[in-house]
């Protein structure tokens, strides 16, 4: 006789909640439309309904970051398509390599705004006086 194991329970209990048992998308008469391919007038028309849909969605931002994770190829996902979650994780020095990053490895630079005088170096204006 083999000694028993988990792989013997019984499986009765409940799933544990997760963040998609109340997705928006799941009551969705059109679950295809989260998976529109193309760039006809039908298919964006899709994924415009898929994004509507998610913008009125309670899980929209845990969506969006699992897709993240997992790097999801396709489909709108927390109200993001394929374009728009690349244009997320790609730093402002990857979408422009010509340009010079900020002094901060990571900031984010918004090229329009203007510098206020005595900023130029990266030194606020009180740490000037005294470098």
């Amino acid at each position: 006789m083999r000694p028993r194991t988990s792989h013997d329970a019984p499986n009765n209990l409940d799933r544990p909640p997760h963040w998609d048992d109340s997705a928006a998308c799941k009551a969705s008469d059109e679950p295809d439309y989260w998976f529109a391919e193309g760039s006809d007038a039908s298919a964006i028309a899709q994924r415009h309904e898929a994004k509507r849909v998610c913008g009125s969605c309670p899980c929209r931002t845990s969506c969006l970051h699992a897709a993240l994770e997992r790097g999801e190829s396709s489909g709108v996902w927390g109200g993001l398509d394929v374009n728009e979650r690349a244009a997320l994780t790609l730093l402002p020095s990857a979408r422009d390599p010509g340009k010079e990053a900020a002094d901060a490895p990571n900031a984010i630079v918004d090229e329009d705004e203007e510098v206020p005088a005595g900023e130029e170096g990266g030194q606020a204006p009180e740490d000037a006086a005294t470098a």
